[in-house]
């Protein structure tokens, strides 16, 4: 070999080198400049990012879609009853759940403050996405909302349908957030708020929109008496939980090794006064007032004792002044509701009203 051979070889050599040596002194180096170098693993490449907006969709679709639409074209009611003291609330609907026909209403398709009526959301998607079964650990977070609450205590825990008794009885804000709490810390922050939002989406309530589990005011949590016929509609063909809960008075939990005891009485002023109340949900802020879902279910009596002609009516009620005055006024509502089919009025009294009220306790 020549010594320009040589040469020729010894140049090459030392190319390869610098190259090798600069290459390696670059990715050493660039870290330390602020660029992130990729990584490489042929033998076990890294696996996708799991997407949990699309895993909380999934999820929130397991229940059928719903085909429960209102019929407002021709009222069977006419609106022909201003003198009437309901005319005084913000606004509300008489529906026959059964087909969806409007009885009357009045600012249907208004968005308004709903108040805990939010929380028929809120359980609707705790159900949805914590399994029944799963031991939710209460945290100091959890404890610290505005009352109504349970008196949640941090380092307890409790089961999802314990803090659904509590959520839809005593509409306890602090079980709430517990269950808030719960998907947040599975999912990522904001998802469950996402979660109530995205199956407002699903349902078509075209006028909600939340922005809190609990039903606080805000320019961002807000209704209408149709969305809410709507879903209340859906509640009550697709959650058993939900419809055995809300027909309950009274709900008591003993003390165990995991939590206290809670006495969790239902805050709906008509059920067991007006025959056949079965639900749903009241609420009260300053904002939304006193508001309330009541759904019952009534028939004609025969001379026989059979009964016949069975129906069952949705009143939403929103913006009520005071708690009597919603209760007193949606028993009104359900009467003009019943009497549409020939059904006789209740004619529920005041007196009524406060003999239930005074059976209430509060701890």
């Amino acid at each position: 070999m020549s010594i320009n051979d040589i040469a020729t070889v010894l140049e090459a050599r030392w190319k390869v080198f610098a190259i090798t040596f600069l290459a390696g002194f670059f990715m050493v180096a660039l870290p330390y400049l602020g660029f992130k170098t990729p990584e490489f693993n042929l033998a076990n490449p890294a696996p996708q990012k799991i997407n949990n907006l699309e895993i909380i969709k999934t999820k929130l679709e397991q229940t059928k879609p719903s085909d429960f639409n209102l019929k407002t074209k021709t009222l069977v009611i006419p609106k022909a009853h201003g003198s009437q003291d309901y005319e005084a609330l913000s606004a509300y609907a008489v529906v026959d759940l059964d087909n969806g026909e409007v009885i009357a209403e009045k600012n249907l398709e208004t968005r308004l403050p709903i108040a805990s009526i939010t929380k028929l959301m809120t359980a609707i998607v705790a159900i949805d996405l914590i399994s029944y079964d799963r031991d939710i650990h209460i945290t100091e977070k959890m404890t610290q909302v505005e009352p109504t609450n349970m008196g949640l205590i941090s380092g307890q825990s409790w089961k999802r349908d314990e803090l659904l008794n509590a959520l839809l009885l005593t509409s306890s804000n602090d079980a709430a957030q517990a269950l808030k709490e719960e998907v947040d810390r599975e999912y990522g922050e904001g998802s469950f708020v996402s979660a109530m939002n995205l199956k407002a989406q699903k349902l078509k309530l075209k006028n909600t929109q939340f922005d809190n589990p609990q039903g606080y005011d805000s320019p961002n949590n807000f209704s209408s008496v149709e969305d809410l016929s709507i879903m209340s509609s859906f509640t009550i063909d697709n959650y058993s939980q939900i419809s055995e809960i809300v027909k309950k008075d009274y709900q008591f939990f003993r003390e165990t090794g995991n939590h206290k005891q809670a006495d969790l009485y239902n805050w709906n002023g008509l059920l067991g006064v007006y025959p056949g109340v079965e639900g749903i949900k009241i609420g009260n802020t300053e904002n939304a007032k006193k508001t309330t879902l009541i759904l019952a279910e009534r028939s004609h009596s025969a001379p026989d004792g059979a009964s016949r002609n069975k129906r069952r009516i949705l009143v939403v009620v929103l913006g009520a002044p005071g708690v009597l005055e919603r209760d007193l006024w949606a028993s009104k509502l359900l009467d003009l509701g019943f009497g549409s089919f020939g059904i006789e009025p209740v004619n529920i009294t005041k007196e009524q009203l406060k003999q239930k009220y005074s059976t209430w306790k509060y701890f």
